[in-house]
């Protein structure tokens, strides 16, 4: 054989195992997923569209129509409830909350509103309020989402998130008004309108479609507690109010969309593998978007274009099993913290199991917006996990919320009953609660115990999850003007008393200073 021969040849094997080599790890990183996924389906995780997608909807059972009146009603509204909401419980000291409805005046960030002029706006929006009532006798929203087209493609317009907030601000300076003017009937009609929107988008299965749930949920807290304080509140009004609130369940919503997030990933995933134009017109549109901080030179397209390639044969099987595996620990968590009323153990386990998974420990990740030629594709897929981790934080605080919540309706139906609150919740069960309630942080029984001067004090241990005797400070070396009641760094969640005369007359003083400044 010549030289000349033998250099061709070998030329010729380099160049075939340079194709082989690549095409055959493509097959295995392939069959390694695919094995990965068969093992999930196993173990009964759902992994096909046909599982998590919602039920149909029956026509007749459907406000998703009165819903969309509602919202061509609050776009065209030019009242001051279009850029000013009447907000409950404003928090004036740790531990202590203003009583928005027996103010003389609404005062806020934003100004001051006369009462007046809050009546005559919540009057402008009578209608839009009226279709929310509605809502009430079929509590379903569907807005026939086309899932199957995958997570990436779905038009979150269609889903009404922002709508749904602003009718809730709404029906909250609605029922606010209706306090002041003595009528608890209107107030706890636009209560239950507010948590029958929580109820009604159950079914949309998205993380972003919980955290506004739980936003809107958060809201309806403040009217509670606002219409606990009225003095012509009755038991049966009451009843109803904590039956509403005992029908909510995040954690089940969580599981959902958690399920949903997944399988319509899966979708974009495998359209994105069968063609580069699909994922570059994605990437391209974050880039058109103007959300990117450096402008896009050729040798950047270039790059991406490259990176695009080596994703779709190579590194999108390793971020798929590690986006899966993360799904599985998050969906462990939600389960665990379901059948054993702690979130405590199943935070620390998620944290720990995720920061096994975690592809780096540089900042090397998936982060497009930054800039677009220098991101990571190898976590496009799983760098998400974080982020979605963080809602499990969120449903801890607002299961807290609603267990609290339930429980200071059956303390205030106890003090109705027998003109003072009891000596411990085992008091409440079973006429007015099943069970003692329990924290849904740690497990146990929420802290309660009747204070001297008639009020009580109602808490769960928090954040951190330890008991700090119900004080409702931040931790120390933790400074901020938030005296939200389950501001994360609290070190105790203490259910709010009314605020004094005189730490009202502090904190407008306080907020006074701060407006010269």
């Amino acid at each position: 054989m010549t030289r000349r021969r033998k250099i061709l040849l070998t030329a010729g094997i380099v160049l075939a195992l340079a194709i082989l080599i690549p095409v055959f790890h493509h097959y295995q990183l392939r069959a390694a997923t695919e094995a990965y996924i068969a093992q999930l389906k196993a173990k009964g995780e759902p992994m096909e569209l046909a599982q998590v997608i919602p039920p149909p909807m029956p026509p007749e059972q459907n406000s998703a129509d009165t819903f969309r009146e509602v919202v061509a009603l609050i776009n065209a509204d030019k009242s001051l409830l279009s850029t000013n909401t009447v907000y409950g419980m404003r928090m004036v000291a740790p531990g202590r909350a203003m009583v928005r409805w027996q103010q003389p005046d609404v005062r806020d960030n934003d100004g001051t509103n006369s009462w007046d002029n809050v009546t005559a706006a919540v009057a402008q929006n009578a209608k839009a309020v009226a279709l929310l009532q509605q809502i009430i006798e079929k509590p379903a929203f569907d807005f026939q989402i086309k899932y199957d087209r995958g997570i990436a493609d779905l038009n979150f317009t269609n889903f009404y998130l922002a709508e749904s907030k602003r009718s809730a601000q709404r029906l909250e300076s609605a029922a606010l008004c209706a306090l002041h003017q003595g009528d608890t009937v209107a107030a706890l009609k636009n209560l239950r309108a507010m948590l029958t929107l929580v109820k009604a988008m159950r079914n949309e299965r998205l993380l972003i479609s919980e955290l506004v749930r739980i936003a809107i949920t958060a809201m309806a807290q403040t009217v509670t507690w606002e219409i606990l304080q009225a003095p012509n509140v009755t038991d049966a009004q009451l009843a109803a109010m904590q039956q509403d609130w005992m029908d909510l369940n995040f954690i089940q919503g969580e599981e959902n969309a958690m399920a949903m997030e997944f399988v319509s990933g899966r979708i974009t995933t495998a359209k994105w593998r069968s063609s580069s134009s699909d994922l570059q017109d994605y990437l391209e549109g974050w880039a058109r978007s103007g959300l990117s901080d450096q402008p896009e030179t050729d040798l950047d397209a270039l790059k991406i274009k490259a990176k695009v390639f080596l994703w779709r044969y190579w590194w999108s099987y390793p971020d798929e099993v590690r986006n899966l595996k993360g799904y599985e620990v998050l969906m462990k968590s939600a389960r665990f913290a379901e059948t054993n009323a702690s979130f405590q153990t199943a935070l620390a386990n998620q944290r720990n199991e995720l920061e096994k998974l975690s592809p780096t420990k540089t900042n090397n990740d998936f982060d497009f917006f930054e800039d677009p030629a220098k991101a990571d594709f190898h976590s496009l897929l799983s760098e998400e996990l974080i982020s979605m981790s963080a809602v499990f934080n969120k449903v801890m605080r607002i299961e807290t919320a609603k267990q609290m919540t339930v429980t200071a309706i059956a303390l205030k139906r106890y003090q109705l009953k027998n003109g003072k609150y009891p000596a411990s919740l085992d008091s409440l069960v079973p006429g007015l609660v099943a069970a003692v309630p329990v924290d849904p942080v740690n497990g146990e029984p929420l802290h309660y115990r009747p204070n001297p001067d008639g009020t009580f004090l109602l808490y769960s241990v928090g954040e951190n999850g330890v008991d700090d005797g119900g004080d409702p400070s931040l931790e120390k070396g933790v400074t901020g003007p938030s005296y939200y009641w389950q501001n994360p760094h609290a070190l105790d969640w203490v259910w709010p008393q009314p605020a004094t005369a005189g730490e009202m007359q502090k904190y407008y003083a306080a907020q006074a200073k701060k407006a010269k400044n």
